[in-house]
């Protein structure tokens, strides 16, 4: 899988991932707090969002919604204010 080479260059192989984000990627329901919890993940691994979202996309379709797209992309961009105050990012 292109998504999952492309994400692994940010992190360790998926095989050392936390057991909870392999489950919330591949089989777990989307809702705020799934979302919340596979944002800062990749957040703090330094996965670019777009990477990070296609990825949730192709591991579960369940994800491949408007309303999951605007609360991952709102989810990443809250922790990067939180975590890195001084830069500039793009809401």
């Amino acid at each position: 899988m292109y998504l999952l080479q492309s994400v692994e260059q940010y992190l360790v192989g998926i095989d050392m991932w936390p057991a909870y984000i392999i489950t919330y990627l591949f089989a777990g329901t989307p809702s705020p707090s799934v979302v919340e919890e596979l944002t800062a993940f990749f957040a703090v691994n330094g996965v670019p969002k777009t990477f990070a979202y296609k990825l949730y996309c192709a591991c579960n379709p369940e994800a491949v919604t408007e309303l999951v797209r605007q609360l991952f992309y709102a989810r990443f961009s809250l922790w990067h204010l939180r975590h890195c105050p001084t830069s500039l990012h793009v809401l």
